[in-house]
C-alpha cells in the first residue's frame, strides 16, 4: 500500500526483461511467478478490495503485458480510479492509450549507482510525470 501519494493498492505484474542491477522486485522478473488472473477477475478483485480508488501498477515491467495493461487501466479509469504506473521505459516510448488514463507515471530504469531514498522512485535518473493530476502531490 505504497508507491504513490496516500493509501494505495499496488499491483505487481510479472515479467521483466530489463533486469536492473539491484532491483527490489527480482521475484517478478519471471513471467511464471505470481498469480495468474484474467483482466476481468483482476478488475473485480480491485473493485472489491480498493475502496480508496487509488492503485499503482508496477512489476516486473508492466509494459511486457501491454494488452492486459491497457484493458486494466481503461476499466479502472471508467470507475474513476487514481492510477499510477511504474515502468523502466521513457515517457516518449509509452503508448498514449496507456498514458491518457494515468494520474502519474514513474519512468526510467533503476540505476543502483544513482540510488536515492525518501522518494517514490529509487534512483535519481528516474522521474515522476503527472498526467491527469486531481490533487497536488506535495510529497512526490
Amino acid at each position: 500500500m505504497v508507491d504513490g501519494d496516500g493509501l494505495r493498492t499496488s499491483i505487481f505484474f510479472s515479467g521483466c526483461n530489463v533486469g536492473c542491477n539491484g532491483c527490489q522486485n527480482k521475484d517478478f522478473w519471471n513471467m511464471k511467478n505470481g498469480k495468474l488472473f484474467t483482466v476481468k477477475t483482476l478488475i473485480d478483485e480491485i473493485y472489491n478490495k480498493t475502496p480508496q480508488k487509488k492503485v499503482t501498477i508496477s512489476g516486473g515491467e508492466p509494459l511486457e503485458q501491454k494488452e492486459a495493461l491497457i484493458l486494466l487501466i481503461n476499466e479502472l479509469k471508467k470507475k474513476d480510479f487514481d492510477i499510477g504506473l511504474y515502468t523502466s521505459y521513457q515517457l516518449e516510448e509509452i503508448d498514449n492509450n496507456i498514458i491518457k488514463n494515468l494520474t502519474f507515471i514513474k519512468t526510467g530504469k533503476f540505476d543502483i549507482n544513482k540510488k536515492i531514498y525518501g522518494k517514490f522512485y529509487g534512483s535519481s535518473n528516474q522521474s515522476i510525470n503527472f498526467i491527469n493530476k486531481k490533487v497536488k502531490y506535495e510529497s512526490m
